[in-house]
């Protein structure tokens, strides 16, 4: 809400509401909490329009914010890049190279980079919706890729899915044992990561 609100402070809270996808009552108590804290001030522009501005704690919030956001984002790739490694690497070196990978979210994007690096081939980008793009590729539905033509498909979607996953794979012809969860390989690493001794982790 403060970056909408840095952008365009002329937002209306149905406007907002609809940016965050979250409910109007929401929005409504969130922009009192944030006036509360002195995070924004509100000017009148007309009798039912306001200008809403980040004062400079509102600023240096967002700046803080932004920083949390990113620095999450890059541990969540990280653990993300050691389970890719150590799943694709174990199904390279048996001689598995044709992949699929189910998802478009984070964990697909460090799949997919870790994909080209190891040189084994993507067959395509599959998920439940079966449309748009990712990454440059298009994204289809399992069903219409020929199990035969793929050594593994990679979940690598939002756990909520993976009983989906596992149904749309079993409809599109595809055998268990050729579905590969990177999803469980990254709580994995991150489990293994969290009950390490401090000091005693790798690179």
């Amino acid at each position: 809400m403060l970056e909408l609100l840095h952008r365009d402070g002329r937002l209306t809270q149905r406007e907002l509401a609809r940016k965050l996808n979250i409910a109007l009552g929401l929005v409504n108590l969130s922009l009192k909490r944030l006036m509360h804290q002195e995070m924004i001030k509100v000017k009148r522009l007309s009798a039912r329009r306001f200008s809403y501005l980040l004062t400079p704690h509102g600023m240096a919030e967002k700046g803080r914010l932004s920083a949390r956001y990113l620095a999450d984002s890059f541990s969540m790739y990280r653990s993300a890049r050691r389970a890719c490694l150590r799943t694709l690497v174990a199904l390279r070196d048996r001689g598995l190279k044709r992949v699929v990978l189910y998802g478009t979210g984070e964990l697909a994007e460090a799949a997919f980079i870790t994909i080209q690096e190891l040189g084994l081939t993507l067959v395509a980008v599959a998920d439940g919706t079966g449309s748009g793009t990712f990454l440059g590729r298009e994204v289809v539905p399992l069903k219409g890729i020929d199990p035969g033509t793929v050594d593994r498909v990679l979940f690598a979607g939002l756990e909520a899915g993976r009983a989906a996953f596992a149904e749309e794979a079993a409809a599109a012809g595809f055998a268990p044992e050729a579905l590969e969860d990177l999803a469980a390989a990254l709580l994995e690493a991150d489990a293994a990561l969290a009950s390490a001794p401090a000091g005693g982790q790798g690179s």
